[in-house]
This record gives C-alpha cells, structure tokens and sequence, in this order.
C-alpha cells in the first residue's frame, strides 16, 4: 500500500507540472529582407541654407567689402558696439549665433581681413 501511495503522488507531481493546454504558437519574427540591407535607404537630407534667402546678409556685411584690406580707423568703419564686433588676433569671442552682429575682423596691423553675420 506504500509503494501504491508513493506512485499516486509521484503521478499527480508529474502531472502538476504539464500544460493544461496547448501552449500559443509562437508568432514569426519578420526578419528584414537581403535587400534592405544591401540596399539600405537614404536618410533625408536637412534643407541647405540658401545664401540668397532673406537673412542670409542680416547684418549688411556685403556693403563694407570695400573696406577689406584698409584701416580700422578709416572712414566708412563701422564703430564698435552693441551689434557691431571687432575681432582682433588672440580676441576670445563668444559662439552664439546672432545674424544682426556684424563681425569686423582686423589682423595684428589693424587692417580688417573681413566682414561676417555671426
């Protein structure tokens, strides 16, 4: 009677630890296909800035190229101020970006090398 106790609880052990039903059938991973990664597509691109648009000259840097190469004391310079930036060599300048600021760069000799929106 021992050993019959013993396989009825063996039995109802085994028993406890099957699946009452069928398990769900899996559902298929959809791998991607040989030519999306041979041929992988393009990330878009980000418009280019467009020199011609409004804005691009906020600052009116164009109207002082006849200045490139002569004194910063001329006349027709630009004074220093609040919109207005001389950048000398070894001049720490901030890196925001205002399109309203006319940058006058000038070389060791005071001559000015350039005019820019920045």
């Amino acid at each position: 009677m021992k050993n019959a106790l013993l396989a009825i609880l063996a039995g109802a052990a085994v028993m406890a630890c099957t699946p009452a039903s069928e398990p769900a059938p899996e559902t298929p991973t959809v791998e991607p296909s040989l030519a999306d990664q041979v041929n992988p597509q393009p990330m878009p691109q980000p418009p280019a800035a467009d020199p011609a648009a409004p804005g691009a000259d906020a600052c009116g840097a164009a109207r002082y190229a006849a200045l490139v190469g002569k004194a910063i004391t001329g006349p027709g310079v630009p004074p220093e101020g609040p919109n207005v930036r001389y950048i000398r060599p070894d001049t720490q300048v901030t890196m925001d970006f205002r399109p309203d600021r006319l940058n006058v760069d000038i070389d060791a000799a005071n001559a000015i090398t350039g005019f820019r929106c920045t």
